[in-house]
Parts: structure tokens; sequence; C-alpha cells
């Protein structure tokens, strides 16, 4: 199990002091993957680094299985690091090496003898798909393929945990998935626990079962996804799930229909896996006699289940009606807002 304690991490620079992490506190716990989101400069980086003490905490613990890591001596710190494997947005590989060499260096560094590291190697380049590209140099590897690479390297020492990093920023969709993929089935196959910082809300909801959200170097709201999806509390959360809608700005969108749709009622309906197959929307509108037309929808899958977010214009009608209409869709757990 992962506990930050109350953490911070201040920078003095000659003019200011700079609050990079200001006083978090988490429980990771062991075999799950959090997630933990914010925009660029939110902390979550220098956070993450705390874990494995590549940064030091300007106050605060940080503990791992009951080991406070600001107590460890140089030696004891190096060891507890070879449980602890990090992957990065730029893979960090040497180009001067082949697949299999990269994932040797971290086993080279523990004093592994070679042929216990070619057996490691050989291993884990089947593990992450490399099959057959053992022998080639970066130069010559897709960016997914470096990143196997460097989830590879990063699992050779047997790590209880894996930091990564805003491992998959520097990808395309597609290979996102897969990515992600890889590592989800390495948290399933192994046991091993995953912290995931990242800017992109996709990331979060396709393999993370809990959540931070992080913002001025604070986190500003934590749960499960689920809980997350349906119930964004703080302004940051609410943008980043609102902007899951097909990459839109979901502000943007609701003003363009406001503008189509001048008259009448435009309502946002918010569906997640416990209501996305039923027949909810239709049984709302047999209850009604005004006019409804979903003018813009959209459903995408989490970890917990698929979440979808619909966009209805109800026309002319009483407010009786109205009432009833939201009534139905509230009773089948249905989140709506007017816009």
């Amino acid at each position: 199990m992962i506990e930050l304690i109350h953490v911070s991490k201040v920078f003095d620079t000659k003019e200011d002091q700079i609050h990079a992490v200001n006083d978090v506190s988490l429980t990771i716990q062991d075999g799950e993957i959090f997630g933990i989101i914010g925009y660029s400069g939110a902390g979550k980086s220098t956070l993450v680094r705390m874990i494995n003490q590549l940064e030091r905490q300007s106050a605060g613990d940080v503990i791992i299985d009951g080991r406070r890591m600001q107590e460890l001596s140089q030696k004891e710190l190096n060891r507890e690091r070879q449980s602890i494997g990090m992957i990065f947005q730029h893979f960090n590989l040497l180009w001067s090496r082949t697949v299999r060499q990269n994932i040797e260096l971290p086993l080279e560094f523990a004093g592994v003898g070679k042929q216990e590291r070619a057996a490691r190697a050989a291993e884990l380049i089947h593990m992450v798909g490399l099959d057959g590209r053992e022998n080639s140099y970066p130069s010559e590897l897709s960016g997914g393929q470096k990143q196997r690479v460097g989830i590879a390297r990063a699992l050779a020492n047997n790590p209880r945990i894996l930091l990564s990093d805003e491992a998959t920023s520097a990808l395309d969709p597609d290979t996102t998935v897969q990515i992600l993929d890889l590592l989800k089935h390495i948290n399933e196959t192994l046991g091993i626990t995953i912290v995931m910082i990242t800017h992109q809300m996709e990331v979060v909801q396709h393999i993370c079962s809990r959540m931070a959200v992080m913002s001025e170097g604070r986190v500003v709201e934590e749960g499960t996804v689920q809980e997350l999806f349906e119930h964004p509390r703080h302004e940051i959360t609410k943008r980043f799930v609102q902007n899951l809608d097909d990459g839109k700005d979901i502000e943007e969108l609701a003003e363009r229909l406001k503008l189509k749709y001048p008259d009448g009622v435009l309502l946002r309906a918010t569906f997640t896996r416990n209501n996305t197959d039923d027949a909810v929307i239709a049984e709302a509108i047999r209850k009604v006699r005004f006019p409804v037309s979903i003018v813009a929808s959209s459903i995408t899958d989490s970890v917990s289940g698929p979440y979808g977010v619909t966009y209805l214009h109800l026309y002319q009608g009483t407010d009786p009606e109205y009432n009833l209409f939201v009534e139905t869709l509230v009773n089948s757990s249905v989140k709506v807002e007017v816009l």
C-alpha cells in the first residue's frame, strides 16, 4: 500500500517559492490502477516522483508497505527503488542499445548475471509483444514499440509498483488504447499496483478504478472513476468529464445548441452503466404530448462500464408535463441539467 500523508513540495527560486505540491494525502491500495489527473502545472508529476523519492518532499510522509521512504538510508532506498518501476512520456531509451540491451539495463545495475539477464529480457519481450524485435534499435521502432520497451524495462526487476508518468501522451489514439490494454493485462496477471499520471481523461476512463484530480498542487477531488464521472463536484473535474464528449468543449456545444434551438427547453441527460441499455428516453416521451428531439449524443466506455451524454430539445408544453418528463428520467437514475 502507498500512503501519502500531508506531503508538500516547495521549490525555492530567487524571487519566490513555488508550491508544486501542497498538503496532499492519498492512499493507493495494493493491486489497483490509480489515476492522478490534472492540467499542466497541477503538480501531478512532482507528486508521483515523491513516491520513489526522485523528489524529496518538503513536508509530510511517503509510506510504502509501512516503511517511511524519507527515513531510509541511500542503500535501503536504492534497494526499495528496484521494486518501483517507472515509464515515461518520451521513453528514455538508450539509442545505442538494442531492445534487449535496453531491457537488461536495470538488471545490469542490480548486478544480475548475464545468462539470467538474457532469460528475463526474453520473457519480457514476449510479454509486451515485441517478439522478433529484440535486436532492433530504438530508431527502428514506432512510438508504441518504444513504449513497450520502456514498459518491459520498468518490469525487469519484478517491481511491486509501476509509476506511469504521461506514458501515452506522445502516442496516437489507437496506440494509446493498445498500451493501456497492455498495462491492464500486466496489472491483472502480475498484480502490480499502477499509478497513472495523465492529463487525458480517456486514459483514466479506460484503465483506472479510482482517481484523484489535482489543481495548483492540491487534490481537489478523489473517488472511484464511476463516482467522479457521474457526480463531478469541482469545476476542474467537471471540465475533464465534460470534454470527453467526442473531444469537444461541452460548453461550446451547449452554446451552439442554444443558438440553434432558441425556443422550448434544452436538457443534458447523463447516463451511466446502470441505465445506458434502458429505453429511458422513449419511456419519458410516451408520457408527454409535446415533441422531443435528440439533438446530440455520445456514449463512451470506461473500466466501470459505459457512460453517455444525450442532449434533448423539448418543444412547447405545460409545466406539469415538463416536470413529468424530467421526473421519469431522474427516477431512472439519469442526471438531468437544463441548459
